[in-house]
């Protein structure tokens, strides 16, 4: 009986040895997830899609244009639905005579004045604004001369600029980079065609240039066959990977 006692005792003080001398695992790191900012283009023209902003309920970017008839209340229902204004500045493209331009688009031969003036103006009819983003543009983005001085005015504001990346001569991150403007610019245009499919295969392309990336940003329009497939994309996004932010997240 005392031997048995002995030898159990034995086994347990092993036992204990061992458990004590095991290194205890570490937690697992968190896994930093890749994030995504989507930015919807050119509200400002009616309020077909207001119910949208009203009701959606994840991260979401609207750009919206100057000078149009709705341009201040969209922005306003977006700051109180908590989401986050752009303003969608028109800028010279190349070749704008042959294509139709919104009002006052700040032309690369403009007087600094002018320039000032029209952003001004612009900021003013799109309130609540985080930061700026070009509408058209290839013209304009290439221009250093003229970008200084939208990127002038914007410095004192703490704006950041997103490109959204209409030419591939853009100096805007360069020069962005020089001024001490934050910056970040557009991955993947979403709905070049008006087609579900093919929304829904831009997104998947978000999502990888995400992964590659850290972070990507996609770029839609106002309308309602773009936001359906958002929401729905939206609402099956794997949230164990993926995040959804805003813009002002992914400037740097």
């Amino acid at each position: 009986m005392i031997t048995v006692l002995i030898v159990l005792l034995v086994v347990q003080s092993v036992f204990i040895f061992f458990l004590l001398r095991r290194k205890v695992m570490p937690p697992k790191p968190k896994v930093k997830k890749a994030k995504i900012a989507i930015v919807i283009d050119d509200w400002g023209y009616n309020t077909k899609n207001l119910n949208f902003i009203k009701e959606v309920n994840f991260p979401i970017n609207l750009s919206i244009l100057p000078f149009l008839p709705y341009s201040t209340a969209i922005a306003d229902q977006a700051k109180l639905n908590n989401l986050e204004v752009v303003l969608h500045l028109p800028l010279e493209p190349h070749g704008y005579r042959r294509v139709g331009l919104e009002k006052k688009v700040i032309l690369t031969n403009m007087s600094k004045e002018k320039v000032q003036q029209i952003f001004n103006d612009a900021l003013k009819s799109v309130p609540h604004s985080k930061g700026i983003s070009n509408h058209m543009g290839s013209k304009a983005t290439e221009d250093e001369n003229l970008m200084k001085i939208i990127f002038g005015e914007m410095k004192g504001k703490k704006l950041y600029f997103l490109d959204s990346f209409v030419t591939p001569k853009t100096v805007c991150e360069e020069l962005s980079r020089k001024m001490g403007i934050k910056f970040t610019k557009r991955a993947v245009f979403l709905d070049n065609e008006a087609d579900a499919y093919y929304i829904r295969t831009q997104l998947m392309s978000l999502l990888d240039d995400a992964l590659d990336d850290g972070s990507a940003i996609g770029i839609g329009h106002d309308r309602k066959l773009t936001l359906d497939v958002i929401k729905d994309f939206a609402a099956k996004i794997d949230t164990e990977k993926f995040e959804l932010v805003f813009v002002s997240e992914l400037v740097k």
